[in-house]
């Protein structure tokens, strides 16, 4: 279940000026797994993996892993409950 407004990036680009004039691009996969339920206005960055039965709490910024079971919340997201 995934909430309206919800952004989900996979795009990246170097933090290396020099590579960014080049424009040099790579895609991070985003992994979401079963039973999640991510609220409205999340924003959920390149390289992520949110695990089973994990809630991401509205207006989050997910910048690392959720493990299962967990519910998370803020910006950044940090785990509330486990």
């Amino acid at each position: 279940m995934i909430g309206p407004n919800t952004h989900i990036y996979t795009a990246c680009h170097s933090l290396d000026s020099n590579e960014r004039l080049l424009d040099v691009e790579f895609g991070k996969p985003v992994t979401i797994g079963k039973n999640v339920w991510i609220g409205g206005n999340c924003t959920i960055l390149p390289g992520v993996t949110i695990r089973d039965n994990a809630v991401i709490g509205a207006g989050s910024v997910v910048t690392k892993d959720i493990p299962n079971d967990s519910i998370a919340i803020g910006n950044p997201a940090r785990i509330k409950q486990k």
